[in-house]
């Protein structure tokens, strides 16, 4: 098959060293894997014999390679049918989901499968994605658009099928997650905390997205949609962040055994806020990690805990890919 990257930031960079360490698992599911392509917002790189992985692997910026066609668009490629499958990691935009929306759209459109770690477009229009999709024969993958390793989408597709979720809620920012455990273990306020998360690079200059609930909120709608059958909005969300939190509320909370997370809730309804949860639950997870907590009618309560971000995130995004090129060749990968 072959595969188009859209967006060459950070993900797609690891995700190309990804591609070139596990190139031999990836030809003996499909004999013609080969990265075709590789797009930013300025141009793109194509070969129709495929690209030298190696040496896309080892470039910082698209521009440094010398085959690469500024002031063209990944919709050029797309819309001759250069590729068989789309990679779509573009920045997130919740506003309006461009110009990832645009990608996944045209590629679904002309029978492209797609994988993405980009939440925009699934906030905004799951179900019209999904229905396309389906119309044109297609897989439509996202297990790096929600908890990043976290295999939460794979386990309902593969494990779960029988099972009704009845309830989820987890940790699903781990900015938030950070900030909230320096002032559990540290015993500083919020405004410091935040300010050494910025200093390390865990936290952005403007950390809104994150402290003010909207990535957790985002993260929300897809899970209910995907495994709730949800058709939810992010107005659905009901959503408060952690700016609220004083070193005198966790302070208290640490001496009932609580720590105080933000917590997404799929129940009755959707909503995200700062809860108290009990230091051994296994939903009660510091640092950066994610954690998932499903509530099913057979298996009971099952925990996933792992990196929300990052480069753990090619993980899912790889994963993903193998998933496309096992349904789409008949073979099971197999390690070496």
């Amino acid at each position: 098959m072959r595969i188009l990257l859209v967006g060459f930031g950070f993900l797609g960079r690891e995700l190309a060293k990804a591609l070139r360490n596990k190139m031999s698992l990836l030809i003996r599911i499909d004999s013609d894997f080969r990265v075709v392509g590789a797009a930013d917002s300025k141009g793109y790189i194509y070969s129709e014999d495929g690209l030298n992985i190696e040496r896309l692997s080892g470039i910082t910026k698209l521009s440094e390679h010398e085959d690469y066609k500024s002031g063209r668009e990944a919709v050029e490629l797309i819309n001759r049918d250069l590729c068989d499958v789309i990679v779509e990691a573009t920045p997130t935009n919740i506003k309006n989901g461009e110009p990832g929306l645009t990608h996944i759209r045209l590629a679904l459109s002309r029978g492209i499968h797609v994988v993405t770690p980009n939440k925009g477009p699934l906030v905004l229009a799951f179900r019209e994605l999904m229905s396309l999709a389906e119309k044109n024969n297609c897989d439509l993958l996202y297990e790096g658009a929600v908890a990043g390793a976290i295999p939460i989408f794979s386990l309902a597709r593969e494990c779960l099928q029988g099972d009704k979720i009845i309830r989820l809620s987890g940790i699903l920012n781990g900015t938030t997650n950070y900030i909230l455990s320096r002032m559990f273990f540290e015993e500083i306020g919020f405004e410091i905390a935040l300010k050494e998360a910025q200093e390390k690079g865990i936290a952005e200059r403007d950390p809104s997205y994150d402290v003010d609930g909207i990535d957790t909120a985002c993260k929300i709608v897809i899970l209910a949609n995907a495994l709730m059958g949800r058709d939810a909005k992010i107005n659905d969300v009901e959503r408060s962040g952690i700016r609220g939190i004083t070193q005198e509320a966790m302070s208290l909370a640490k001496k009932s055994n609580y720590a105080i997370k933000l917590i997404g809730v799929v129940d009755k309804r959707l909503e995200v806020s700062p809860k108290l949860v009990p230091i051994n639950h296994p939903l009660c997870v510091h640092g950066t990690l994610n954690a998932i907590h499903l509530e099913t009618d057979l298996a009971g309560e099952i925990t996933l805990v792992g990196y929300g971000a990052g480069k753990e995130t090619v993980s899912a995004i790889l994963n993903d890919l193998i998933t496309v090129l096992r349904n789409r060749s008949g073979k099971s990968p197999k390690k070496s």
